[in-house]
C-alpha cells in the first residue's frame, strides 16, 4: 500500500526504527525495554547495560510535530537526567516512496479465520477446512500504539468436504476484509470479512448444489 498520510507513515516508521535499534542494542549486550513507563512518563525505548542507561525518543524527520512536542522533549530530557541516564533523540528519515507491509499479517488472518470461517465458504459444503491465507494487499492502515486497524484484499484457500467427510475439492477465493491487529502479540483481535468471491466454484449460472452427501432415501 502506498502510504500518503504522513501521520500513519510517521507512526509506522518510528515503530520500525525503534524495533531495529532494539535488536541492535540487544545484540550489543544491552537490556532493552520498549514503551517504558518511568515516573508516569512513557519513554519510547530504554536501554541499560551495567551502570549505563539511555532514554531514546523517536521522531520522523520533516514530519509536523504534534502539539506540545517541544515541552514533551524538554520533559524527556529532564526525566533522563533525574535517572542518571543519557538522552538520545533519534531522527528517522523516511524513503521518498514506501510500500507499507505488516509482517505476519497472513498468519494473523489465517489463525482468526480458522476459528471463524466466513459464512460464504462454510455454506458451500458440509465441511470447509481453511488451508491458508495469502496474497494480502492492504489498502488502508491506521496505527495507534501497537494496534493496527487495516483493510484490504486477500485470497483464502479451502478444502471442501461432504457432510460425511469425503473430500470434494480445493479452491481459492478472493475476499475483502477489515481487521484489528495487535502488533505486540502478532495476533488478530477481530476480522470482518466483507465479501468472498465464490464464482470460481459456482460459475456464472445459477445452480443448485447439494454437497452434504447423498439425498435421504424416500
Amino acid at each position: 500500500m502506498n502510504v500518503e498520510d504522513r501521520g500513519i507513515s510517521s507512526v509506522f516508521l518510528e515503530l520500525a526504527a525503534a524495533e531495529e535499534l532494539a535488536v541492535n542494542l540487544t545484540n550489543g549486550g544491552w537490556a532493552v525495554e520498549r514503551e517504558a513507563q518511568i515516573d508516569d512518563n512513557r519513554v519510547d525505548l530504554v536501554a541499560r547495560r551495567g551502570d549505563e542507561a539511555i532514554f531514546y525518543e523517536f521522531k520522523v524527520a520533516g514530519a509536523a510535530p504534534p502539539a506540545g512536542w517541544a515541552d514533551h522533549l524538554i520533559a524527556q530530557q529532564q526525566l533522563a537526567r533525574r535517572h542518571n541516564a543519557a538522552f538520545r533523540l533519534v531522527m528517522v528519515r523516511p524513503p521518498r516512496q514506501m510500500e507499507l507491509e505488516i509482517e505476519g499479517v497472513e498468519r494473523m488472518l489465517f489463525e482468526w479465520l480458522v476459528q471463524h470461517p466466513p459464512m460464504e465458504v462454510e455454506d458451500i459444503a458440509g465441511h470447509t477446512l481453511i488451508d491458508d491465507v495469502d496474497s494480502v494487499d492492504l489498502t488502508s492502515v491506521r496505527i495507534s500504539g501497537t494496534i493496527a486497524e487495516v483493510s484490504g484484499e486477500a485470497i483464502i484457500g479451502v478444502t471442501l468436504q461432504t457432510g460425511g467427510g469425503e473430500e470434494i475439492g480445493s479452491e481459492s477465493f478472493p475476499f475483502t476484509f477489515s481487521a484489528t491487529l495487535d502488533l505486540a502479540t502478532r495476533s488478530a483481535e477481530d476480522v470482518d470479512v466483507h465479501e468472498v468471491d465464490t464464482t470460481s466454484w459456482y460459475g456464472t449460472d445459477d445452480q443448485d448444489f447439494d454437497l452434504d452427501g447423498p439425498p435421504d432415501p424416500k
